[in-house]
């Protein structure tokens, strides 16, 4: 019995060392520092950091320019870099645990690496390889320069890593989570969009806001040409914006912002022109049911009366279990000729979307940037690699424009494309795009202004120069959606024949909700429901008595925006809960809170980080976007803003063609060290609206330099 004892014993002890070994995450071979410091040495750029600590990056090549770049980026925020670098290799969950295994399976279900693979070399231009690769290597410098900050097995970082990040994450601003979370019951539903994993808010509808104006000399009152760049992201996180400035001698000077894991800015202003997006939300993404020849692990799906094999491989990635244990998971990957296909409790869908496996969306943006001209960037725009998002241009020339664009399937007339489709029909898998000229866009209209606020493509300036909603193909699935954004800036500009600057600024920043806008009309809707509660009736009064006004000293706004955001959402795009029960309960904790049922809004309603605690003006789809935490109140008594405005860009070019540029931060260019004096000192300007002066040449920088370094080169 002893022997028997012993013998279980050791089997057990080998079972439980085997297991280990199973579950041990396997760690890659430290990278060579030597090799990585010498492949950095052989770049050369200067960063100069302003009294902002802004970098303005001079290179002699564009590649030396975003090595730069990169490197700055990872100086001060590291953190969101190196988790960048894991979502653009399907292995978030082995970081971070089962919370993003979904996340994971679907980068593999995309085939996004080996998508990247086969069109790294073959589909971008050198040019735009040696970019993407500076970046790359700038990243590696500094991991080897601060090997206690980064994680096992992220480095070495490579060039199809960075371009990886765009080919998975792109899809997500049109919303393809969204699309694919209808697909699953609510009890089943996954966490499938990597916006929701920055969060604990989970909000991944407040952050795709955004705001663009331009002004043509024809309507400014003294003929400069005007662009405000007012995209609205998370203030922080994986999509909040780092502001910077390239230069380089091969013409690159481009200043704006970019997000972590990029090497180049999505949006800004060069001393020639400027463009900014915003978010739009066109059909690019179809639903297939299909007839499998079984329900558990089927291998064939009926297509035009035949059965057709999936093509069928697997997905592998590792959930983290504790300390350097993680568990590995093999799912199977199908694929039928519409593309990937997900099990779910009603069936099996296929899927098929704008930008599957695309990999030139940092290739334009790149050349978006280099442009010179509007000839120039039109012609960057032809590529159709950034897959969504209006655009909003201006140019020293006096130019203004508007895209709504899209990578947009070119589809069949006649089936209704917004719900699910027959996958038996093989009509219905389209297989090419439109041309960038057949979407909804507006030239130098004679109204000589635009704007876009996420919203319809047809109300966009003045209705005569506007586009016709007949003129375009119902199968793009264009939203007539109308923000409060929008309404507001049709009741202001259009009335408006000579803008000045003061008067576009003001605009910029509007505070007020429209009468037709959502949230006003649920007020209307409050005030006239019969109610014998006290404090309701209380709480109505004020409602009725409030101009739908957000400015801070307001004493109506807190009531009204925080029962809003509780009953509609933070976007006031759909019910979530009883608008009255949330008036009651936003008017308890505010007399709880605060002794009256009328706090000014900027006691509410405030911008919290590091040492910085102010008031905001603003609330959320008023043109001064401020989403702030609607729940706040019932945790601090305050609410703390977490989206919305962040990085502003103002641009004028006077009658000459001479830039001047402006910007904020809604923090500082280091928001993640909080030992840097630049972790919050631009918030006390953001609170107060105001910006600061970007300078664009070398000249204009030196003499703002506190610190002038070369990355990579002996110090």
């Amino acid at each position: 019995m002893r022997k028997l004892l012993r013998s279980a014993g050791v089997v057990a002890i080998l079972g439980a060392m085997g297991g280990m070994l199973y579950l041990q995450t396997p760690c890659p071979p430290k990278p060579d520092s030597a090799t990585i410091r010498g492949i950095a040495a052989n770049y050369n750029a200067r960063i100069i950091r302003d009294e902002w600590g802004v970098p303005h990056i001079f290179g002699k090549t564009d590649a030396d320019a975003s090595f730069g770049f990169g490197y700055a980026h990872a100086e001060d925020d590291w953190k969101h870099i190196q988790e960048s670098i894991m979502g653009a290799r399907g292995m978030t969950s082995q970081y971070k645990g089962k919370g993003s295994a979904p996340q994971d399976y679907l980068y593999d279900l995309f085939k996004v690496r080996e998508s990247v693979e086969a069109k790294y070399l073959a589909e971008l231009k050198p040019a735009t390889r040696a970019v993407v690769k500076a970046y790359a290597d700038a990243i590696n410098l500094y991991a080897v320069e601060n090997s206690n900050k980064v994680a096992p097995g992220i480095l070495p970082v490579t060039e199809q890593d960075v371009v990886a990040g765009y080919t998975w994450m792109t899809p997500f601003f049109y919303r393809l989570d969204g699309k694919l979370e209808e697909l699953f019951t609510d009890k089943n539903k996954p966490a499938v969009s990597p916006w929701q994993q920055q969060s604990s808010l989970n909000l991944p509808e407040a952050v795709r806001g955004s705001n663009g104006f331009a002004i043509s000399p024809t309507r400014s009152a003294d003929g400069h040409t005007r662009l405000i760049v007012n995209s609205h992201q998370p203030m922080k996180g994986l999509y909040a914006w780092y502001e910077a400035h390239m230069v380089s001698e091969e013409g690159l000077n481009l200043a704006g912002a970019g997000f972590p894991g990029t090497p180049i800015l999505a949006q800004g202003v060069t001393p020639n022109l400027g463009w900014t997006h915003t978010v739009n939300q066109p059909d690019l993404v179809d639903v297939y049911a299909l007839d499998v020849n079984r329900a558990k692990k089927p291998t064939q799906y009926k297509l035009d009366g035949q059965w057709r094999d999936f093509e069928i491989t697997k997905s592998k990635f590792r959930v983290k279990l504790f300390g350097p244990f993680s568990l590995p998971v093999t799912r199977d990957v199908l694929w039928s000729l519409h593309g990937p296909v997900l099990e779910t409790p009603t069936g099996f869908y296929a899927i098929r979307f704008a930008g599957l496996q695309e990999v030139r969306a940092v290739e334009q943006w790149y050349e978006m940037g280099k442009a010179t001209n509007m000839q120039e960037w039109r012609a960057a725009l032809e590529q159709n690699g950034v897959l969504s998002f209006n655009i909003t241009y201006a140019d020293k020339d006096g130019n203004i424009g508007e895209i709504y664009n899209a990578r947009m399937p070119r589809r069949i007339e006649g089936p209704d494309w917004s719900k699910a489709l027959p996958g038996d029909q093989s009509k219905l898998i389209w297989a090419d795009y439109r041309d960038i000229s057949e979407l909804p866009q507006i030239w130098n209209p004679d109204c000589g202004w635009l704007f876009s606020a996420n919203s319809t493509p047809f109300k966009i300036t003045d209705d005569a120069c506007n586009n016709r909603r007949e003129e375009f193909s119902e199968t793009m699935g264009l939203e007539p959606r109308m923000t409060n954004r929008a309404r507001r800036s049709l009741e202001l500009f259009e009335a408006d024949a000579e803008i000045t600057e003061e008067e576009l600024l003001r605009y910029r920043a509007d505070t007020k909700y429209h009468p037709e806008s959502q949230l006003m009309q649920m007020v209307v809707e409050l005030v006239t429901t019969r109610s014998d509660d006290p404090l309701i009736r209380q709480a109505q009064e004020l409602l009725r008595n409030w101009n739908g006004d957000t400015v801070r000293e307001n004493r109506g706004a807190a009531l009204a925006v925080i029962t809003g955001t509780r009953a509609l959402g933070y976007e006031y795009i759909k019910p979530e809960a009883d608008p009255m029960e949330m008036l009651k309960k936003t008017a308890m904790e505010l007399t709880e809170k605060y002794g009256r049922l009328d706090p000014e809004w900027g006691e509410v309603n405030r911008i919290q980080h590091g040492d910085v605690d102010l008031p905001l003006d603003g609330g959320p789809d008023v043109l001064r976007a401020i989403y702030a935490d609607r729940d706040g109140m019932s945790k601090e008594g305050v609410m703390n803003a977490f989206a919305g405005d962040t990085h502003i860009m103002y641009a004028d070019w006077d009658e000459k063609g001479h830039l001047t540029l402006q910007s904020i931060h809604q923090y500082g260019a280091a928001t993640m060290d909080e030992t840097s004096p630049h972790y919050d000192d631009q918030a006390p300007l953001f609170a107060r609206g105001e910006y600061k002066r970007m300078p664009m040449t070398l000249q204009e920088v030196l003499p703002k330099a506190k610190r002038d370094y070369r990355p990579g080169q002996k110090r």
